[in-house]
């Protein structure tokens, strides 16, 4: 990330802060913690709480409100990605909002990608089977593997197949 997007990044940051101030919602330091921490990834909670400890938040019952909080202002949605809740940072994401996601993931070295490609949200907006009715959430995993892939490979590199999916 260059400088200028950091700034960027934090500008968005603040506007959603001050968003949440005019609604007297309390913008604390583990809040701010986990959105730091989720920047670019998907965590579990307890690789979240893992991070936060490093940050000296060591209350896991304060990390879960916290999480349900973002969760809840729509600053962090929460994914199923392999059998397991992952979280995912929405703000400062042009591509993506906590209501529309498509997430690519590899059973074989759980890796995880996003897909962002309007048509695909659209087509399902507008089939026909929801004539009459307004999709308001649409989130989407797709988990597999490769069809010719080497576990040892896979694991030990980046050459996942996924990787070359994101656009």
């Amino acid at each position: 990330m260059t400088k200028k997007e950091q700034v960027i990044s934090m500008d968005k940051k603040e506007q959603i802060f001050n968003e949440l101030r005019k609604q007297n919602v309390r913008i604390t330091k583990q809040r701010k913690a986990i959105i730091d921490i989720l920047e670019g990834k998907h965590l579990t909670i307890q690789e979240i709480h893992s991070e936060l400890k490093k940050r000296g938040f060591h209350n896991l019952g304060t990390v879960y409100n916290n999480v349900d909080f973002l969760t809840d202002h729509k600053i962090v949605t929460q994914i199923f990605i392999n059998g397991k809740k992952h979280y995912d940072l929405t703000i400062d994401e042009e591509s993506h909002s906590a209501d529309s996601h498509i997430h690519v993931t590899c059973k074989v070295n759980n890796n995880i990608i996003e897909i962002n490609d309007s048509d695909i949200f659209d087509y399902i907006k507008n089939h026909e089977i929801f004539k009459n009715f307004n999709v308001s959430k649409l989130q989407i995993v797709v988990e597999g593997n490769c069809e010719y892939y080497d576990s040892d490979q896979c694991k030990a590199t980046d050459a996942c197949f996924i990787s070359k999916l994101s656009r």
